[in-house]
């Protein structure tokens, strides 16, 4: 009998796996190219740390893209370096990152709560659809920040200290937020329990691993410390409610109305769980993110994703509650019922992502450097194709509104350029070196329509026949001095 349940719980594991393999390998089959802003971002910082690498120097990288932790470009270059192909990080080597990190989770939770829990964390996470929403978007930082997070609470609850301490440095040397959260979920466990622990010498053992993580961290980030620490770590003190920026994520009302049977769940199992045990890191760290929130800090909806994270373990054991307790045919058909609606949901939104772009118009952006001269730059006129072009065009200086540095102009010099006279283009252009390009993509037209036509039809520029290319034609004029 023993061997049957087992063998129906590992039966279980496999089918929930396959399922959560599907749901993610969806768009690798689905669409042509990644879904997500982010793809190009990550296809340029990609090839330019294996550039460099077996020196493990920091590339030549645009001002912008210094703030981006080194952690998960370091652990990728020797890959590339030895011939994998950078498409499969933004492709199935994406999509495995994502089963990979919740199967992580599930045996953790299996090892600490039994082999349901974690059963149930595997479809508590397939059902999740802000954890897909993180993956269409590829915040490949975060989720493999969390995997090094997940390592790391795992180990202090162990008590393997020389374990927890480089997989707590990977989770600050990765992603900076998923570091801030678990910095403050460990000073938090810290706090609360230093008056009680103190002479206790394991507790100083783990102060000592704090202090090494964080000094790892101040480290590491030494060289970015201004846009990658110190100006998000003021704005938390300095911007709150609506004075502090958001952050791209979708709204928490979208959340609790698609997502709310299984924050419901989440909720249940929370507090079930803080009644049995008191200030856990699993439960500091969902606090953590819910300050984030609640309060409105900076980049608050960025953390959806981990507090949405950190309760799947929880709606994993309130569903388990549940089910126990509500052991008749009826309450049990309910329970299905609630799973499936939710399952109904979660696809549905699954399938609201696509690209926005297709192969037609990636072919012809990585067909610009056999058009343009060398020394060219290829500017985007909307931030969309501009990190295309950064992703697909490395060689080539590329830019755009929006987060890039170049060309380094205002939004009101923006709307100049694209709505202005033939002067005020003009003064915008002489600051700009030549060759000079601009890329007006299918994005650009249906964003913008009549609304350029002066634009387009400035003297300054040239259509390149048969492309998205508008080559910029007039010389700058040379200043007059007195």
């Amino acid at each position: 009998m023993l061997k049957e349940m087992r063998d129906r719980r590992f039966l279980w594991v496999a089918v929930l796996l396959l399922l959560a393999s599907a749901k993610f390998l969806y768009p690798v089959f689905a669409f042509d190219l990644p879904l997500g802003y982010d793809p190009g971002i990550y296809r340029y910082l990609f090839l330019k740390y294996a550039q460099v690498f077996p020196s493990f120097s920091i590339p030549d990288l645009k001002p912008w893209a210094q703030e981006y932790p080194y952690g998960l470009f370091l652990f990728a270059a020797p890959l590339l370096k030895l011939g994998v192909p950078v498409s499969w990080f933004l492709g199935w080597i994406w999509s495995a990152m994502a089963v990979a990190l919740l199967a992580l989770l599930a045996w953790v939770f299996a090892r600490r709560e039994g082999m349901i829990t974690g059963i149930l964390i595997l479809l508590t996470g397939t059902l999740s659809i802000a954890f897909y929403d993180g993956f269409a978007a590829m915040y490949w930082k975060t989720f493999f920040s969390l995997f090094f997070l997940v390592l790391t609470f795992h180990f202090f609850e162990r008590k393997s200290l020389w374990m927890m301490v480089p997989c707590g440095a990977l989770t600050f040397l990765s992603h900076n937020q998923t570091g801030l959260i678990l910095g403050l979920a460990l000073a938090a466990w810290w706090v609360l329990n230093v008056r009680s622990n103190w002479r206790d010498p394991l507790f100083r053992k783990w102060t000592i691993a704090f202090t090494v993580i964080a000094v790892l961290g101040l480290i590491w980030y030494a060289p970015i410390w201004y846009r990658a620490f110190w100006a998000p770590l003021k704005s938390v003190f300095l911007l709150r409610g609506e004075d502090a920026p958001s952050g791209e994520f979708r709204e928490a009302i979208f959340y609790i109305r698609y997502a709310g049977i299984l924050l419901a769940f989440g909720i249940a199992g929370f507090i079930a769980n803080f009644r049995r045990e008191r200030f856990t890191v699993w439960q500091l760290a969902v606090l953590v993110c819910a300050v984030f929130i609640v309060f409105k800090l900076v980049f608050y909806k960025r953390f959806f994703l981990q507090l949405d994270f950190f309760l799947l373990p929880f709606a994993a054991m309130g569903l388990k509650a549940a089910w126990e307790r509500f052991s008749s045919p009826t309450g049990r058909a309910i329970l299905v019922g609630l799973l499936v609606m939710q399952g109904w949901l979660s696809i549905q939104q699954m399938l609201y992502w696509e690209p926005r772009y297709d192969a037609r118009i990636l072919a012809s952006i990585e067909g610009i450097p056999q058009i343009v001269e060398k020394d060219a730059t290829v500017i985007a006129l909307e931030n969309e194709t501009a990190v295309w072009l950064l992703g697909w065009l490395p060689d080539l200086q590329t830019g755009g509104p929006g987060l890039f540095d170049e060309p380094a102009w205002t939004y009101q010099q923006w709307e100049e350029l694209l709505y202005g006279t033939h002067v005020q283009r003009l003064a915008l252009l002489d600051g700009m070196t030549r060759p000079l390009y601009f890329v007006a993509s299918p994005l650009f037209f249906s964003y913008y329509g009549d609304a350029v036509k002066g634009f387009l039809a400035d003297s300054c520029l040239k259509k390149v026949e048969g492309t998205m290319l508008l080559k910029v034609v007039c010389e700058p004029r040379k200043s007059s001095k007195p």
